[in-house]
């Protein structure tokens, strides 16, 4: 054979003898990575498996985990999942790991070889160093006996079985373990595949389950009112139910809440007093737990401005007047058109205008206001019902007090100045008449009724006010009636009083009257009789006066001995202090009675009786001395006495003496001129009586002559 034949022969022996001992040792490698993802997927397998037990188990003995913690669980999974696939199983079956790595293993399992093995596996590998310093022949030698020679030993020995075995088992036994899980509790894998791997909302079954109602997935209380938590349970009722809390302040606590009802009913009752921030809470009871259930505050709804505008009736010819925010307390006129305006701290979904519990009217919205109007017609204390859209109402509502004002009738007042009870046929009155109304006068009338002597009446007869004019607020005049234009005979009776109306037409229209009075026709000798009797009545007054003149000057005359004997000052001015007090009595008495007698010798006046020599009488005599004596001559006394009281002197004394003298012969002349005057009516009266008994005479001697007369005809 030729070289270069022997030469392609050994290297086609080596090239047999390197792939049978390669191939081996690749098959052996291949085994060795296998085992080392079986015991991957196993820990993978086994990671994943007690991980989900652990979502399940936290998820449902806490009744729910939240979203975001399921979320991040799974997370953690994941990362731990991918984490253990790349190192355990992914990097193991990467690995670079050569048939020489094998060898080396399988030798020192087999120390015999020698390194046989490794230098049959380099030279098979063409690891041969520089050609000519090599010899095929040799290297494919070499690679031959090794091959024989490991021929019989089994090259997976160097693996330990028992390893791929368990993990392998371990694998099929928790595929076998989740499979059989699966199929036992196919519910309860599906909700927590649902729930921990979807991430889906859906909730764990639970015997109890807490109810709160809410809004929008919140609790929404009032700010600054207690905010109660009311609950109630569906299935099982659980006999205590807990509360816990968070405040925006940072403020916690965890509480049992009231519970109230019988077994089958119970409620669950929690209070938050006087809520000032908003919290979020979450009630544990049972089997259930919810969810974190945020508290919303909103404000109350409540009037922040507000107006009223009171336009009174036309008849008052008022303008219109508008209050502002601080004037909610209005006096009006029955039949004021109201209107109310309020501009609220938020939007409401109801505005009512209420009295009390009685509904007036529903608000409109206008310009950014709500709106009423009604017409007042009693007192009220009126307020707005406001409710938001959440349902809350003002608990403090803004008040508006109308009180309503009756339109007075008009103010009317007469006056007879000088006029008695009875007047003469010839007389003049006097008539004062005075019309007040707020709004506005539309009558107003002097009216007279005569009642005749034999029973006949009149009917009401007026006595023109030609000055009145309708309408003003104020009307007053001064008439002076001549009675003798009425006809009226003595024994008649007339009857006074002044009357008036307004222009009220929603209760009205008010009338109103002055006081009535009533005057009896008298004949003159009848009027002077009673004007005799009331000056024989002030004659006694007088007599009465002059006594006490007297006997207050006889003790001062004892006071004034006292003093003189030595008596001290502060006993004399003690006991003149009580005398002053009676003196200026005295002196008011005085004046009293010139007013009494002015009455008369005014109705003398309005009668047509004062004549000059009466009037002469009167004012000279009796009228100007009383005058002088209640407004000097006794006020004089009186100065002296006080003082006489703080300086009891000698001198004073006299001239306090002499003062009380002046006065008692004033008095005693005024006194003198009455009796001497009621000598002389007494003597007139006489004349007057049997100048009356001689027509009564004559008439009856005249109707006797008749009567005569007619009997001579009688046949």
């Amino acid at each position: 054979m030729r070289y270069g034949e022997r030469m392609d022969h050994t290297t086609v022996n080596l090239q047999n003898s390197a792939r049978s001992l390669t191939g081996r040792l690749r098959h052996g490698i291949r085994r060795v990575r296998m085992y080392l993802v079986v015991e991957g997927l196993l820990v993978l397998a086994a990671f994943l498996v007690g991980m989900a037990a652990f979502q399940l188990l936290c998820d449902y003995y806490s009744r729910g985990l939240q979203w975001s913690m399921r979320a991040a669980l799974l997370g953690v999974v994941g990362l731990g999942a991918v984490w253990i696939l790349i190192r355990r199983v992914l990097e193991p079956w990467l690995v670079r790991f050569e048939p020489g790595d094998l060898a080396h293993c399988i030798e020192r399992r087999h120390p015999g070889l020698e390194g046989s093995l490794v230098s049959a596996v380099r030279f098979a590998a063409g690891e041969t160093g520089a050609a000519d310093a090599n010899s095929p022949g040799l290297m494919a030698s070499a690679v031959h006996r090794t091959v024989q020679a490991t021929a019989s030993l089994d090259f997976l020995g160097v693996l330990k079985p028992s390893r791929p075995r368990w993990a392998s088992a371990g694998l099929v036994m928790i595929v076998a373990a989740c499979v059989g899980v699966s199929a036992w509790q196919p519910e309860l894998i599906g909700l927590w595949f649902a729930r921990n791997v979807l991430l889906q909302d859906v909730e764990w079954p639970r015997r109890t389950r807490l109810v709160v109602e809410l809004h929008d997935g919140a609790l929404l209380g009032a700010r600054g009112d207690d905010l109660a938590v009311q609950a109630w349970a569906e299935g099982v009722q659980p006999r205590e139910v807990e509360i816990r809390f968070e405040t925006e302040s940072g403020r916690a606590g965890q509480e049992s809440m009231t519970t109230v009802g019988n077994p089958g009913s119970y409620r669950y009752r929690y209070l938050f007093p006087a809520v000032q921030d908003e919290l979020r809470f979450q009630l544990r009871g049972g089997d259930d737990r919810t969810d974190w259930i945020p508290v919303r505050l909103v404000e109350r709804p409540q009037v922040v401005e507000s107006r009223m505008l009171l336009t009174p009736p036309a008849y008052t010819r008022q303008e219109p007047v508008l209050l502002g925010d601080d004037q909610r307390v209005a006096r009006v006129l029955a039949g004021t058109e109201v209107e109310l305006r309020i501009h609220t701290n938020k939007p409401v979904e109801q505005s009512t205008l209420m009295s009390g519990a009685d509904v007036i009217q529903e608000a409109t919205f206008l310009d950014g206001w709500y709106v009423a109007r009604m017409r007042a017609s009693e007192s009220a204390t009126l307020h707005f019902n406001l409710r938001d859209a959440f349902g809350f109402e003002d608990r403090k509502p803004t008040r508006f007090s109308l009180r309503v004002m009756k339109d007075d009738p008009p103010i009317v007042r007469m006056s007879l100045s000088g006029v008695g009870e009875m007047i003469t046929p010839a007389a003049v009155v006097p008539i004062e008449v005075e019309f007040r109304d707020l709004y506005g006068l539309a009558t107003a009338e002097l009216v007279y009724v005569h009642e005749r002597k034999d029973g006949g009446s009149e009917k009401e007869k007026l006595i023109p006010l030609s000055s009145f004019r309708s309408g003003p607020p104020q009307f007053s005049d001064t008439v002076t009636w001549a009675v003798m234009n009425e006809a009226v005979e003595p024994g008649d009776r007339l009857t006074l009083f002044a009357r008036a109306s307004d222009f009220d037409d929603v209760n009205g229209p008010n009338e109103a009257q002055s006081a009535v009075v009533a005057l009896r026709v008298v004949t003159v000798e009848e009027f002077l009789a009673e004007m005799a009797r009331r000056e024989q009545e002030y004659r006694m007054d007088l007599e009465r006066l002059v006594d006490a003149q007297e006997r207050v000057r006889s003790e001062l005359l004892t006071w004034r001995r006292e003093a003189e004997a030595g008596a001290g000052a502060d006993s004399v001015g003690a006991a003149l202090a009580p005398l002053e007090r009676r003196q200026r009595h005295i002196a008011g008495s005085i004046n009293v009675l010139r007013q009494q007698f002015d009455a008369v010798l005014t109705e003398l006046q309005v009668n047509r009786l004062d004549v000059r020599e009466e009037r002469e009488r009167l004012e000279d005599g009796i009228i100007e001395p009383l005058s002088r004596i209640a407004t000097r001559d006794a006020v004089l006394a009186a100065d002296r006495m006080r003082d006489w009281s703080r300086d009891p002197n000698e001198e004073l004394g006299f001239r306090m003496d002499e003062q009380q003298v002046q006065v008692l012969e004033a008095m005693r002349a005024v006194l003198a001129r009455m009796v001497q005057w009621e000598g002389y009516h007494e003597v007139v009266n006489m004349l007057r009586d049997i100048i009356r008994l001689q027509r009564e005479m004559e008439e009856e001697t005249r109707k006797a002559r008749e009567k005569e007369v007619e009997g001579l005809f009688e046949d």
